[in-house]
């Protein structure tokens, strides 16, 4: 497919002919669905960020903004009627918006897609970057869920990682977002830092839980190519934490942290008191969702497509009437059936075998993939029609799915939070 085709999502190919007239099959208006709408702007790019942004481009929010709204009223007639529950703004630094870009974005939101059920509003900011006023004026703007990307407590490490804030800004912006009214906060940390110890990661999550976000995000951190991280680590100029450093961490997390009240819910994903996040289950679930912004992805249960990855072509496009899509994928059966699988093992409770991965039966599934659940009989469980992960199993959980694939197309990799996933922070 060629850059700028109007990849328009759609249902599954058995129902295309019926689209063209009728619009999609009821079946895919049942589940509900998210939008994300990614903001590319930061004050600086992380040594270890690989997800699209750009700093010194401030100059350029009115244009985007305006774009983003444009891109929002592109949306087709039949997805408008989704049943979108969560709305997630992430980047870059969301924050880095004036209340009044985020009152445009939401006005045309409403007038297009409708906003009366979404149930959870998260946007992303960065501690030392978020004042109480302006914190305020997005509670106020509908604002519910933050997450905060804290990342470390350690003043070195921080400054390794090239964040642009310091402890003590944790704290500060963790205090000011409660006195603006949100009880719903989550917090991005790192571990497998290089220079890091078992003992200062155990610092940084008691640190954390002293804190008490109602969700935590704690995420082993990957040499993602094309960041400066990477050349330094190809260079030898850094070594990363062995994989026994980093399989500690990891269980020591798993441990620590639900000891303290926070549900494992996933596996690098911990809430307390149901604050599980929505907008993320949509992903590991295999719901639909739309996706706005430059590099931002769209997925209506079948089809995937991406948008242009740089800011200036994103504009162009938008403002010379044009489609800012860049490509797109149908997903086969097979493939559609791996994702479902490797991204719902990811949760505790599993994936069901017959629901979800299309198994006549418990004992079809089993039939199946006897000599699989032979080799991993201490790594997974299924009960009933679920199958799920033991806490050993966690630790091999993308092997673990490759083993149980389907021959054919293999999944798309996805990433931690937003589509593909990756799924921003929490």
């Amino acid at each position: 497919m060629s850059a700028g085709t109007d990849y328009q999502p759609r249902a599954d190919a058995a129902c295309a002919a019926a689209e063209v007239k009728n619009g999609p099959a009821t079946s895919l208006m049942a589940p509900t669905a998210g939008i994300y709408i990614h903001v590319p702007f930061c004050r600086a790019k992380c040594l270890y960020c690989d997800f699209y942004s750009l700093a010194g481009r401030d100059d350029a929010m009115d244009r985007f903004i305006n774009c983003v709204a444009k891109e929002i009223q592109q949306t087709p007639e039949w997805v408008r009627s989704w049943q979108f529950d969560t709305l997630y703004i992430g980047g870059g630094t969301p924050s880095l918006l004036t209340p009044n870009h985020l009152e445009s974005i939401m006005t045309t939101l409403q007038q297009v897609l409708g906003t009366s059920r979404i149930v959870e509003f998260t946007m992303e900011a960065n501690p030392g970057e978020a004042p109480e006023e302006k914190l305020r004026a997005f509670r106020d703007l509908g604002v519910d869920r933050l997450s905060l990307g804290f990342q470390s407590f350690d003043a070195g490490l921080l400054k390794f990682l090239g964040r642009l804030h310091d402890p003590r800004d944790c704290n500060r912006t963790f205090e000011a977002a409660s006195r603006a009214g949100f009880d719903n906060i989550n917090a991005d940390i790192l571990f497998n830092v290089p220079g890091q110890t078992l003992r200062r990661w155990q610092s940084d999550l008691a640190a954390l839980v002293e804190l008490g976000p109602e969700h935590i995000s704690a995420y082993s951190l990957t040499v993602g190519k094309g960041t400066p991280l990477h050349g330094m680590v190809a260079a030898g100029q850094i070594n990363m934490p062995s994989e026994e450093v980093d399989a500690a961490m990891y269980a020591w997390t798993r441990e620590y942290l639900p000891g303290r009240g926070y549900d494992a819910y996933e596996i690098s994903n911990y809430a307390r008191n149901g604050r599980a996040c929505r907008h993320n289950l949509h992903y590991w679930r295999g719901e639909p969702y739309l996706g706005f912004g430059p590099a931002a992805h769209g997925f209506d249960g079948a089809r995937r497509w991406w948008n242009v990855r740089g800011l200036d072509e994103y504009l162009e496009r938008i403002e010379g009437g044009n489609s800012p899509v860049a490509g797109g994928e149908d997903l086969d059966p097979v493939q559609l059936r791996n994702e479902k699988l490797a991204l719902g093992l990811r949760l505790s409770g599993g994936v069901s075998v017959t629901a979800d991965l299309g198994y006549e039966s418990a004992a079809d599934f089993t039939s199946r993939y006897e000599v699989q659940l032979e080799r991993w009989a201490d790594h997974l469980v299924l009960s009933g029609e679920q199958i799920s992960l033991t806490e050993q199993g966690t630790l091999l959980a993308d092997t673990i799915a490759a083993d149980l694939f389907l021959e054919g197309r293999k999944p798309t990799p996805h990433r931690k939070r937003r589509p593909p996933a990756a799924p921003a922070g929490g």
